[in-house]
């Protein structure tokens, strides 16, 4: 019995800390997964700068990718995808990527999702011809963790002390 309600705890707690953060926006009707990231002790502007690098490094195309980039706000917005290769077939989960910056504090917004591949065309998320949608919400939330992760990464990563190159 202990076995079992050790079981029944462990999945709800699994459950609740690593949840689905992907959920329709009450006011816009659309896809949306937000949060806020506290990254103490550190200026707006080194989390601006960045943050500008880590889209550089991650993206494809920064110049085409960044859509605004504004420092007087401390906004950046970009709009991007994840590869994905869904029932073995190779598409890509379009986004538009919000991130803004205060003190010790980071804000995203991912939202205007849709999945794309080659034989299917173009389909936001809130069609109802998205007939895997479960499985790619569950997909695309991952890809957003991943990506978080990597940037609170770079932004926290120590510089080397080592300037002769």
């Amino acid at each position: 019995m202990k076995k079992i309600f050790a079981l029944v705890f462990m999945t709800v707690y699994a459950l609740t800390v690593h949840g689905q953060n992907i959920k329709i926006d009450s006011i816009t009707g659309k896809y949306k997964s937000q949060g806020i990231e506290i990254l103490d002790s550190l200026k707006k502007d080194v989390l601006y700068n960045k943050s500008i690098e880590w889209i550089t490094l991650n993206y494809k195309s920064a110049k085409d990718v960044i859509q605004l980039s504004d420092k007087e706000s401390y906004k950046i917005i970009a709009k991007g995808n994840f590869k994905t290769s869904l029932f073995m077939k190779e598409g890509w989960i379009g986004h538009t990527l919000i991130l803004e910056f205060k003190d010790g504090k980071m804000r995203y917004i991912y939202t205007d999702f849709n999945y794309y591949s080659p034989g299917t065309g173009s389909l936001d998320f809130e069609s109802k011809s998205l007939g895997f949608k479960k499985k790619l919400i569950q997909e695309t939330d991952q890809n957003i963790q991943t990506a978080i992760q990597s940037l609170k990464r770079y932004i926290l990563q120590v510089p080397s002390k080592s300037t002769d190159w």
